[in-house]
């Protein structure tokens, strides 16, 4: 093996390791959640959203609409959804899920999420329509997602990670830091977001976490 060899060898093992470290310097948040539910509504638009300007470049934010939610396949392939609060959540989660779909990114993602729960009916289209436009959204792409099978096949991927959190999730929101459930850490998020996602971010310590 020559030199130029080896030392390409040396530099991708450089960048391998930056590239590693620069993976391991956000947490991630997933946000179990649905539409109509209360406590969903005021995490969401009194703790996620005031602080995560303070957040966001150490944060990646997971939104996941489903909730306490139940999902059946029929034989032909069609999905049947039943949510906590009735069909109306269903049909906003789906809204939801079409608009997230839209990979607008992560602030756009989270100003409308933010936007749609501060709704007085976040499952209302026409209520949704205005947060989705006036935060760079294309409508006619969420209306056609919706009206077509598409918005179901999203809120079933939604449904079976849900489903799949162990331990099962019997709280909505549940909030999870980098996939692993902490009660104490769920708990605390629903008061103090910011402390517990401080808790989680690894060092060195932002300013925002060193109050």
């Amino acid at each position: 093996m020559n030199f130029i060899s080896v030392s390409c060898l040396l530099l991708c093992g450089v960048f391998a390791c930056v590239h590693s470290i620069s993976d391991n310097t956000t947490v991630r948040v997933s946000i179990y959640y649905e539409c109509l539910c209360p406590d969903s509504i005021n995490f969401i638009n009194n703790q996620l959203y005031p602080n995560y300007q303070n957040l966001k470049d150490k944060i990646t934010v997971d939104f996941v609409p489903y909730g306490k939610a139940s999902q059946t396949k029929s034989s032909e392939g069609s999905w049947t959804f039943r949510c906590q609060h009735g069909p109306d959540e269903c049909r906003g989660n789906k809204y939801q899920a079409c608009a997230l779909d839209q990979k607008r990114g992560q602030d756009n993602d989270v100003k409308l999420v933010n936007c749609i729960m501060a709704l007085a009916d976040p499952s209302d289209p026409d209520e949704i329509k205005d947060c989705a436009v006036n935060n760079g959204y294309n409508w006619s792409t969420i209306t056609t997602c919706y009206e077509s099978n598409r918005a179901s096949e999203l809120l079933a991927l939604y449904g079976q990670r849900t489903l799949n959190v162990s331990p099962k999730i019997r709280f909505i929101p549940t909030i999870i830091f980098d996939g692993q459930f902490d009660q104490d850490l769920q708990n605390e998020s629903l008061y103090n977001f910011l402390g517990a996602t401080c808790s989680k971010i690894p060092k060195p310590t932002p300013d925002v976490c060193k109050g």
